[in-house]
Parts: structure tokens; C-alpha cells; sequence
């Protein structure tokens, strides 16, 4: 057959006699409909060539080539002088890569596979005293006509790919970008979980604390804990205004047997002071949720800001249940629901993600209460779940009987708690030595 091989010119020859290189396998996977291309074909005519090499072996258009071979036309080729395997797989993937119809995965390996073979070709670009250049991100971006930052985040995912083949199903490179940070979420849980148990072989789970707060917080190191979730008093004189025994408003006799300062003017110099210590005590990528009054939120988010936090403007909400808590019903609706203040460090990221921003969970039932304003351990570990690992060191300085203690526990962490009251203090104790013997 005299065919010329001048590339300048198309000739038309059997498709069939056109080779796959076996040092180059072909970039796309999925072909896409070829059946659409032999009708196109078919209509208008094969409008592009197909590049082969002098060895007959295809250089580009393996989607023209197979609709040839299925619609049984002649196949128009132009032919390039013989190139080596490296070259050969830089032509097939710019091309596939110029025309964007590859799927995301391919898109992103593809992108990977020229960098690497640009540099291998070029040499890669190394700063330094004596600089070599070579070829670099910004080349592989000006080359596709994308971003730099574009093509370092098609790197990133085709590294990803590799270490998880499944992500190749993803449709979209969003969808492989929450892939991959669920994945690395897990895998940061079992490092977690692994450090934790290594951990624990060397140190207690938790440690209570019989002091007053004030003092005990100024002696924890700083940067030490990953995240604080205290519920202070509210200073409202909860006292004077809830339920006691025998359904009176402000008796002195309670189903807990527990009284303490709830005044505004003792509360706000407790939380003063809370906010300053706890930002110098969390860690850079610390967290800090404080229940509170809806009357005092907003003081009490200025107090955050002015000592470092960054506060969310509105509250995580804590629905109680259906049915709330209301002295003179005849004018007011009844109080269902508690609010909580969450603060972050700069470098804080939630470890769960989209979670809503209120909570629903039934409070303690009064007959097993220990605390007048004990908060439910399903609530709690709700709230640590959202912000910590396992192995994190959680610390509550105003722990009453004990409910984030046990809560930590549960879900793996090393926490500290601090309570002023000796008999809430011995409370939350027994609570702890009940909840390691299994009686709890």
C-alpha cells in the first residue's frame, strides 16, 4: 500500500490497521456514546483526523478511530514522525484534556499524569541559591488555560484517587473533595482512637477537682485543652423563680438538695474571668460552648470577643421538649428550650459538619436529677462530638455532678472537672466511681 506520510496531509486508510501503543495506554476510560460520532460521521463526514506515527500506533483520536471501526468507514489519519512513549502520552492527554469531556476523575488523573510527564520531559523547576528551571504548576495552568491554584487542587485529588480508587465513581470533583474529607475524617478518628488508648495506659481518664474554679483554672497550663463546655450559673437567681418541692416558686427545699449563688452579680464576675482563662487555656484549634441565659447572651458574647474568641452571632438551642416550665402560664408561654454560646479558635474545624444548630433532647428526670440544673449526657455528647476526637482533653470548670465528665468518658476523651461545692463535688465523684464499676 503506498500511502504518504507526509504530515501535512490526510490519507485515508483501514481503521483496522491503526495499533494501541502498549507503552501508552489511552487516558479515557469511558468512551462515551460512540454511536453519536458514527452518525455524525455518517452525516457530515469524519471532520478531524486521527495522529498516528509511522508504526501505524494511534497518537490522538481514539474516539474517531473506534466510530471508524464500528461505522466501517475509511479512516482519515495524518502521520507524525516516530516519538517516543513519553511524548506519544503528552500529545493523547492534551488533547483529551483540551476538549474537557473526560469525567472528573480521569480529568483530574490526567492533569496529574502531564505534570509528571512535562517535568519528566523538561526536568522539574527547583528553587534555590542555584535555581533549575524546569517546568512548573504555572506551566501545566498556562498550557490547560486553568488557575494555579485550579491545577494544585487536580493534583491533590488525583492523589487521592490513587490511595482511594472507589473515589473514581465520584461524578463530580465535589463530590470526590467530600469524599476524600470524609475519609480523611475517619482516618483522623482512628488515629485518634489509637492515640487515645495509648494514652490512657499512661494517665487517668478523667480528673475531678475540689476547688473553687477561680483559683484551680489559673494553674492549667496554657494552650493544654481542646475544648471547654461548662454550664456556669446563669444569674438569673434561679431560686427565686423555679419550681421546688411541693410545686412552690422559690422554696428552699429541692428534689437535689443543692443551693448556690445564682446572682447576675456573681455570675458575670465568673464568666469575666472564664472567658480570658479559657481562651489562654484551649489550644490554637480549640473550641468553648457556655449555656446561658438569653438574657445574658449577648453581654456574654462581647466578654468572648474582647478576650480572643470568635463567637457565632446566633446560639446552638437546646430543645428541652414539648411541654416547658412556666410560672405565671396565664401570660407567658412556657420555657422549653435552654441556649449555648459556641466560640472557636482561628484554627478551630468541626470535626462533625452541617450539623443544625439546635439539639433536641429530653432533660434529667427530676427524680434522678442530682444537680437542680443538671444537663443530660446525650445532649453533652452531642455537643463534644460536633468538636473533638477521641484522645481530646475536655475541661468543665463549673461540673456540678458531673454529666460532661461522663459524657467524655463515654466518647473517649481525657477530661477535667472542677467543682466548688463539696457535696456536689462528692456527688459528681460517686457518680464517676458508680459509672466504672458498671453500676451505671
Amino acid at each position: 500500500m503506498d500511502i504518504n506520510m507526509n504530515t501535512a496531509e490526510i490519507t485515508e486508510i483501514d481503521p483496522l490497521l491503526i495499533k494501541i501503543c502498549k507503552d501508552a495506554p489511552r487516558t479515557r476510560k469511558e468512551m462515551g456514546k460512540i454511536e453519536d460520532m458514527v452518525a455524525s460521521i455518517t452525516r457530515y463526514g469524519q471532520l478531524l483526523p486521527i495522529l498516528i506515527n509511522q508504526d501505524y500506533e494511534l497518537i490522538a483520536g481514539g474516539r474517531r478511530l473506534a466510530a471508524c471501526i464500528l461505522g466501517g468507514f475509511k479512516a482519515k489519519v495524518c502521520f507524525k514522525e516516530t516519538i517516543d512513549s513519553f511524548l506519544l502520552k503528552e500529545i493523547e492527554i492534551e488533547e483529551n484534556l483540551q476538549r474537557k469531556n473526560l469525567t472528573s476523575a480521569e480529568e483530574v488523573l490526567a492533569v496529574e499524569e502531564l505534570h509528571s510527564l512535562k517535568q519528566k520531559i523538561h526536568g522539574e523547576a527547583k528553587p534555590g541559591p542555584q535555581e533549575v528551571k524546569g517546568h512548573t504548576i504555572a506551566d501545566t495552568a498556562n498550557l490547560l488555560g486553568k488557575s494555579s491554584a485550579s491545577i494544585i487542587e487536580d493534583l491533590n485529588l488525583a492523589a487521592a484517587i490513587k490511595l482511594f480508587p472507589i473515589l473514581s465513581e465520584c461524578k463530580t470533583k465535589i463530590d470526590i473533595k467530600r469524599a476524600v474529607k470524609g475519609m480523611k475524617r475517619v482516618a483522623s478518628q482512628l488515629d485518634a482512637l489509637s492515640s487515645y488508648e495509648e494514652i490512657i495506659k499512661r494517665t487517668k481518664e478523667f480528673v475531678l477537682v475540689n476547688r473553687d474554679f477561680k483559683d484551680h483554672i489559673k494553674g492549667i497550663g496554657d494552650k493544654s485543652i481542646d475544648l471547654i463546655l461548662t454550664d456556669p450559673p446563669y444569674g438569673i437567681d434561679i431560686h427565686e423563680i423555679a419550681f421546688s418541692i411541693g410545686g412552690l416558686t422559690g422554696g428552699k427545699i429541692t428534689t437535689t438538695g443543692v443551693q448556690y449563688d445564682d446572682s447576675e452579680e456573681n455570675a458575670k464576675d465568673l464568666l469575666r474571668l472564664l472567658t480570658v482563662e479559657s481562651f489562654r487555656v484551649t489550644k490554637d484549634t480549640g473550641h468553648l460552648y457556655i449555656f446561658c441565659a438569653p438574657s445574658h447572651f449577648w453581654w456574654l458574647k462581647d466578654e468572648c470577643n474582647r478576650a480572643g474568641w470568635i463567637t457565632r452571632e446566633k446560639p446552638i438551642i437546646w430543645i428541652k421538649r414539648g411541654i416547658g416550665q412556666c410560672n405565671i402560664p396565664d401570660y407567658w408561654p412556657a420555657s422549653c428550650y435552654e441556649m449555648i454560646l459556641f466560640a472557636r479558635k482561628d484554627q478551630s474545624r468541626l470535626v462533625t459538619v452541617a450539623r443544625p444548630d439546635w439539639i433536641q433532647c429530653d432533660p434529667v428526670l427530676p427524680s434522678i436529677r442530682v444537680h437542680q440544673a443538671e444537663k443530660p449526657v446525650l445532649l453533652l455528647k452531642d455537643l463534644i462530638q460536633r468538636t473533638c476526637y477521641p484522645g481530646s482533653y475536655i475541661y468543665d470548670p463549673f461540673m456540678g455532678s458531673g454529666s460532661t465528665i461522663e459524657a467524655a468518658l463515654e466518647m473517649k476523651m481525657l477530661s477535667i472537672g472542677c467543682e466548688k461545692d463539696q457535696a456536689i463535688y462528692a456527688s459528681a465523684a460517686a457518680r464517676m466511681s458508680a459509672l466504672k464499676k458498671g453500676k451505671i
